[in-house]
């Protein structure tokens, strides 16, 4: 079973793009606090160790163009989804290793009610009736 579910903040906004055949592609880093006692936590920071992982996802289709639009830098999500590696040569020719979460959930935490970054869309989910709705689209899966 590879099944992956994470609760962070947005570390920049989604970066959408589109591939040949014009499906959504956003990629995003979600910051995920680690859990450590207070006193951990203190001594972490003194030492300038992380408390936090930085986690890379990708995220396909109509629940990229939501996300994209619905959420920001700082934002707060919920996502579920399955750990996927790979590889590539970088412009150096050297073999550059990945590890991703390709994003299958989401579910929105915070809304842009809650965190107005400004220039994002006016509207939130919750002016469409989707409040923390979990987006899944499972017709967008291969099987």
């Amino acid at each position: 079973m590879n099944n992956v579910v994470l609760m962070g903040r947005l570390t920049k906004d989604v970066e959408l793009r589109y591939n040949q055949s014009q499906m959504a592609i956003g990629r995003f880093t979600v910051a995920v606090n680690r859990r450590l006692t207070k006193e951990k936590r203190q001594e972490a920071e003194a030492n300038n160790q992380p408390t936090a992982d930085f986690i890379s996802c990708v995220i396909f289709g109509k629940q990229a163009e939501v996300l994209a639009q619905y959420v920001s830098k700082g934002m707060r999500v919920l996502i579920n989804g399955r750990i996927q590696t790979g590889s590539y040569d970088n412009k150096e020719g050297q073999k550059v290793y990945t590890t991703e979460v390709i994003v299958e959930q989401f579910e929105f935490i915070d809304s842009n009610n809650q965190h107005n970054e400004g220039g994002k869309q006016q509207n939130s989910p919750d002016d469409f009736g989707m409040g923390n709705a979990v987006v899944n689209n499972d017709s967008e899966m291969p099987f």
